[in-house]
């Protein structure tokens, strides 16, 4: 893992590497285009000479070698006012060259380079309107776009090295910026614990950093909500425990007092704390299953739905005699953990059956073979429930209507556990419920392909 200053630092780096390549690209460009503007220039001088001498007589042409015809021809063209001029004729001779050296690295209509692109010399032999010729040879002096070259280097050279510096300064303000957030967040982190999960938001110089603190306290309001529930939980746990304890040893006591002289008192006792003790166990498998639903995994394999469903009925009338269940058997194969199925189903008719109020108890299977879906239904006439009340089913140790549901045996788990089945088999559930008219569930299966 990189650290950011690192990765800043090669960030920068990189901006500068192509900021100058960029440069040297833009300098090239540059120095060609004036290189080739010059070598149009002498061309284009060189081609108004022919023009003029061209149309001139060998009398007139002369007039070369005393200046004069130069001076007017100067006048005309403006490329020829920074071009040294050398026309030779037979015997006659005209330069304005300085340097004669330069003149031997001329070459027949073609523009040569001397010294390092100091000069450009262009040759032509030029015929007049006799028939005489003449070779002309023109030198342009390179030293005012030299100048003007050498000085964008300067300025960029310049301008390159405020950049480096501006972006430097930059970079370790930045740094400095970030690196104090980031401590800020240090501390946050160390000044929060289980009993204290409030954030206290320190100023922020970024928006990122007010997003990421966002986050921060999203995340904190969520662990604290889990940290309630969990808290909630041990205390519903204890509370629940704690209760058929406190009857068993209530019973106990009575043993010990009159239990030995007194038979039906004995076997009352024995009978409650049966009673008590199924109910702690059965508590506990809840909790138990509860607490290991990371450890759960399903058991994938080819079940009968109806058989299941027979299944739970015929175990729920031990415990339920006089439950009145109607049910129509429909062969119907699914793929699924047929353990955690019927722990579903077993959940959701136990409700059935206790908030039922000894009502008949629907239960049906619809094939809907073009979705490849199997609806499995169970309805009840019972108590029902509010809509408030539908929003909270899942919650741990939550009843519904507890007024009225405070005779009816239950620790509030088994909705709890029914909703992490349907997260661990990926069972849709659809549960519709009218206050004292009853509750209808439909659980949403995929058939076997």
């Amino acid at each position: 893992m990189k650290a950011l200053s690192q990765t800043l630092k090669h960030i920068s780096f990189g901006i500068i590497c192509l900021f100058i390549f960029v440069l040297g690209i833009s300098l090239s460009i540059t120095g060609k285009y004036l290189i080739n503007t010059s070598k149009l220039s002498l061309r284009n001088a060189m081609s108004f000479l022919k023009f003029e001498i061209l149309e001139e007589s060998s009398s007139k042409t002369f007039e070369i070698f005393n200046g004069d015809l130069i001076a007017e021809l100067r006048d005309e063209n403006v490329n020829l006012k920074d071009s040294e001029i050398t026309i030779e004729y037979k015997n006659n001779f005209y330069s304005e060259t300085e340097n004669k050296n330069y003149l031997k690295y001329s070459v027949e209509d073609k523009v040569m380079n001397i010294n390092n692109y100091g000069y450009i010399i262009l040759k032509n032999n030029l015929v007049n309107k006799d028939g005489e010729t003449f070779t002309v040879t023109l030198i342009k002096n390179l030293s005012v776009e030299k100048n003007f070259f050498f000085n964008m280097i300067y300025i960029f050279m310049f301008g390159l090295i405020i950049c480096i510096l501006i972006s430097a300064i930059t970079f370790n303000h930045l740094l400095n910026k970030v690196n104090q957030q980031l401590s800020l967040i240090e501390n946050l982190n160390s000044n929060i614990t289980l009993e204290n999960l409030n954030l206290i938001r320190p100023t922020n110089y970024f928006k990122e950093f007010d997003h990421i603190l966002d986050s921060y306290e999203e995340m904190l309001i969520r662990l604290d909500e889990q940290n309630k529930k969990q808290i909630e939980f041990v205390h519903n746990s204890s509370h629940e425990l704690k209760t058929p304890l406190f009857i068993v040893r209530g019973y106990i006591d009575m043993i010990k007092r009159w239990g030995k002289s007194d038979p039906e008192i004995l076997n009352e006792a024995l009978v409650s704390i049966e009673e008590e003790t199924n109910g702690m166990n059965l508590l506990i498998e809840k909790l138990l299953f509860i607490a290991k639903e990371s450890e759960i995994k399903s058991n994938i394999s080819e079940i009968e739905l109806s058989e299941v469903v027979l299944g739970c009925i015929s175990n729920l009338k031990f415990q339920y005699p006089n439950s009145n269940i109607t049910f129509i058997p429909e062969y119907t194969i699914l793929e699924s953990d047929e353990s955690l199925i019927k722990l579903l189903i077993k959940n959701l008719l136990e409700n059935a059956i206790k908030y039922g109020n000894d009502k008949v108890i629907n239960i049906s299977i619809n094939n809907i073979s073009e979705q490849n879906k199997v609806i499995l239904t169970i309805e009840d006439h019972g108590i029902g429930m509010k809509k408030d009340d539908l929003n909270h089913i899942y919650d741990r140790f939550y009843r519904a209507n507890k007024s009225r549901s405070k005779n009816i045996e239950g620790h509030g788990l088994g909705m709890s556990i029914v909703k992490r089945i349907l997260n661990i088999l990926k069972v849709s559930i659809d549960i519709q419920s009218n206050l004292n008219v009853g509750t209808t569930v439909h659980l949403f299966f995929n058939l076997k392909l």
